[in-house]
């Protein structure tokens, strides 16, 4: 299982106890993250340490990560893929807290993501999906040469909020062609 991914401004890495506190106040009791997300927002320290522990047994088992800034190891979000039909992997969330967004390090976090899947899980297929008014994820993916596959009409299980979500997908052909285009520039 792959521990720690790294970009050029980011590490992730897999959920630790001293992370209870920057991962609770950064991403999880921040409600306005929640409403373009499937998970609810953590009001108490007792529900993050729950949270945590539940968190650290599911990423050793997936491919899932907290995202750290490189220079102080803090949380600042979560991401991961999961695999779900033979070689094709979906992302299980991604997740930049707000004071930082537009640093472009959703960008990395998709990156890493792509590299995860593609060189180390051998991948075929990396299906995105955001809910259509989430114009933000929308840019992220379209930036990083996803293509549009579909919209689904969904129906958010903590809440009822009937949205729709729509999908994106990459693949491990248009990977090879990116990584042959970049050692050509």
């Amino acid at each position: 299982m792959i521990e720690r991914l790294e970009t050029k401004h980011l590490v992730l890495r897999k959920a630790e106890p001293k992370d209870l506190e920057p991962i609770w106040k950064n991403v999880w009791s921040q409600e306005e993250l929640t409403q373009m997300m499937l998970w609810e927002v953590t009001t108490t320290k007792e529900e993050a340490k729950a949270r945590l522990e539940r968190t650290i047994k599911y990423q050793k088992e997936y491919p899932a990560f907290f995202v750290c800034l490189k220079e102080t190891d803090e949380p600042i979000g979560f991401a991961g893929v999961r695999k779900i039909v033979g070689k094709d992997y979906e992302e299980t969330g991604i997740c930049i807290a707000k004071e930082h967004q537009g640093k472009g390090y959703a960008k990395e976090v998709v990156q890493a993501l792509k590299k995860l899947i593609f060189e180390d899980l051998d991948g075929n297929k990396f299906i995105y999906g955001c809910f259509q008014e989430n114009d933000r994820s929308r840019k992220v993916c379209l930036a990083l040469g996803f293509k549009y596959m579909c919209t689904q009409e969904k129906v958010r299980e903590r809440d009822q909020y009937k949205h729709k979500t729509d999908y994106y997908s990459f693949t491990r052909q248009m990977y090879e062609e990116e990584i042959k285009s970049s050692k050509n520039d």
